[in-house]
């Protein structure tokens, strides 16, 4: 609703403007803002099932480390094997801004494939909530990251 209505108001306010020889200042810019938020909303919606590729080293030692990073944060391991690890993200730590967060961690090989989402009602994804979701998987790749040159380091010295 939010991708056609909006610009199609704006463009019929627009256009009675220009055929009525009425100001067209105000109308112009709420035209062009709703085609922005238009457009972020469906670049959000196309990229709410994405998978973000992070190099890995061994799957057991994925899976320990991803253990130990939701330990490091306070985060909730919801389901975890080895194929793959879902993590919830409880609201008491994030001040309600985590409400419905859910991130999911697929083991590939030595990679990690991950995405967040949100979900609104009904558990159907939120797509509003793609900023959100995007820090929480550069967070988790950073620490990861860092997990990773920590125990390549360590490996070197052994």
């Amino acid at each position: 609703m939010f991708v056609i209505a909006f610009p199609f108001i704006w463009v019929s306010e627009f256009n009675s403007d220009l055929i009525k020889n009425e100001p067209v200042g105000i109308s112009f810019f709420l035209l062009i803002l709703s085609l922005a938020f238009s457009s972020l909303l469906i670049y959000s919606i196309v990229n709410l099932n994405t998978l973000k590729r992070i190099k890995g080293l061994s799957r057991a030692q994925n899976v320990t480390l991803i253990k130990k990073i939701t330990e490091e944060n306070n985060w909730s391991i919801y389901s975890s094997n080895q194929q793959m690890t879902i993590i919830n993200f409880s609201w008491k730590n994030s001040i309600g801004f985590d409400l419905g967060k859910q991130l999911t961690i697929i083991y590939d090989g030595t990679d990690l494939l991950v995405n967040c989402m949100s979900f609104g009602l009904y558990s159907s994804p939120s797509p509003f909530h793609w900023l959100a979701n995007k820090k929480k998987v550069n967070k988790l790749k950073m620490e990861f990251e860092i997990g990773v040159k920590k125990r390549g380091n360590t490996l070197l010295k052994e």
